[in-house]
């Protein structure tokens, strides 16, 4: 979706909803990710990249791997839960579905573009019902890396007045091995992001 298409569309969101989300009520980027839980679904927090520095509008990504279990190692499963804003104030609660089908739209594209070794590709889309809001839009990508079979989850929506994307990914013969449940997973981490503090 062109930059210009995405501007008016949130425009129109914003216009629709006087009494929704205004720019000072979004937190901060560094309140958000405290937000963020130190484990979710048999995934353990790991390091936080900040790409906001070097690229205003592009977030920070907070890294996950799940935890030995069922004799299985630990990082068998790694995901990624990426806050952004693309340089957009804060994002209304109704937001047109279709600003976040585009983003949707870019990350799939950016995981299934081929590259010497990956092989991926999109088998279906679907909405996760989540706490506190809208449905997260998602997408199933399968291939291979080299000669792993690999099984991936892109996910994204709204949180916190931004974009939140959450990228789950497993070598298929590990996924059942570990009885990974990255919906569960998604849902506890925007969950999580959209809960305001106790006592707001």
């Amino acid at each position: 979706m062109r930059a210009g298409l995405l501007a008016a569309l949130l425009l129109a969101a914003c216009a629709a909803q006087p009494s929704g989300p205004m720019p000072g009520d979004r937190p901060g980027l560094d309140e958000a990710l405290r937000r963020l839980p130190a484990s979710a679904a048999g995934f353990s927090r790991g390091i936080t990249t900040d790409m906001e520095a070097a690229q205003p509008g592009q977030g920070r990504a907070v890294d996950y791997a799940t935890d030995m279990r069922n004799g299985v190692a630990a990082r068998a499963a790694i995901a990624s839960v990426i806050i952004y804003d693309r340089g957009h104030p804060a994002l209304p609660p109704d937001t047109p579905p279709a600003v976040i089908e585009a983003q949707l739209d870019e990350g799939v594209r950016d995981s299934t573009t081929p590259a010497p070794g990956k092989q991926m590709a999109e088998s279906h889309r679907r909405d996760l019902p989540v706490a506190g809001g809208a449905p997260v839009r998602c997408a199933t990508l399968e291939g291979s890396y080299g000669r792993t079979a690999m099984w991936q989850q892109m996910c994204v929506g709204l949180a916190a007045g931004r974009f939140v994307k959450v990228f789950v990914a497993v070598p298929t013969r590990q996924k059942d091995l570990i009885d990974m449940d990255a919906d569960g997973f998604t849902q506890a981490v925007v969950g999580a992001l959209r809960a305001a503090p106790a006592g707001r």
